[in-house]
């Protein structure tokens, strides 16, 4: 009887943390303004964020970057392939994973420093959590990885990053309580510096996932 109990427990939790986080994808996707209202209105920690959220978005590009690059290997454009051996993939991946959680708390603390001047400057736990959900079309573009051709990779992060930029722009103004002409200069500024981190991130996952057997 306690096991029957434990059981429904459990699987009604996996649930509702299931059917929370792709209500949340799904929202951004579909309909951003209405559901980073949603988002801002629920007040999440930073560490509900994380383990309902960034955690497992992020896995996204680092399991398709793994499986790519030991099962088709990198295309540069010239015929030839770079395949990374499951040992080199594995600890490259983890660090590929610090890397992009860590980021993801970089955005929000970027975020925080530059909404200094703003009288309704959120907390940095607020910061971060906005961060973490601005950044879902960044992982969720990491699926084209399973198909590791450089080129693609490139043009599918680019969309990804506009995406994200999408949701910066519409969610900066209610979130900072500001007008979106200061909105919109806000954001911009917030997307250069994204800019600046993703390409480092970019360079890291170059070196790492195509250069990684000869690195390490």
């Amino acid at each position: 009887m306690p096991e029957d109990i434990i059981t429904r427990a459990v699987g009604g939790f996996r649930r509702l943390w299931g059917c929370t986080m792709v209500n949340h994808v799904w929202g951004l996707m579909s309909r951003p303004g209405p559901e980073l209202q949603q988002i801002q209105r629920e007040r999440e920690t930073v560490s509900h964020v994380y383990s309902h959220h960034v955690l497992l978005m992020a896995l996204i590009p680092v399991v398709c970057s793994f499986i790519g690059t030991t099962q088709l290997g990198w295309n540069f454009g010239d015929g030839q392939r770079l395949i990374v051996s499951m040992f080199t993939a594995s600890y490259i991946a983890v660090i590929f994973y610090v890397l992009m959680l860590g980021a993801v708390a970089l955005m929000g603390r970027i975020i925080y420093w530059m909404a200094r001047r703003y009288d309704s400057r959120p907390s940095l736990n607020s910061c971060i959590v906005f961060a973490g959900y601005v950044a879902t079309p960044m992982f969720l573009s990491g699926i084209v990885a399973l198909y590791p051709m450089v080129w693609l990779c490139l043009f599918v992060g680019l969309i990804g990053l506009c995406y994200s930029g999408y949701l910066l722009y519409l969610g900066i103004p209610n979130f900072l309580n500001i007008d979106h002409r200061e909105g919109f200069l806000f954001s911009s500024s917030t997307l250069a510096m994204g800019v600046l981190v993703l390409e480092l991130l970019l360079a890291l996952t170059v070196l790492m996932w195509g250069y990684g057997a000869k690195l390490f």
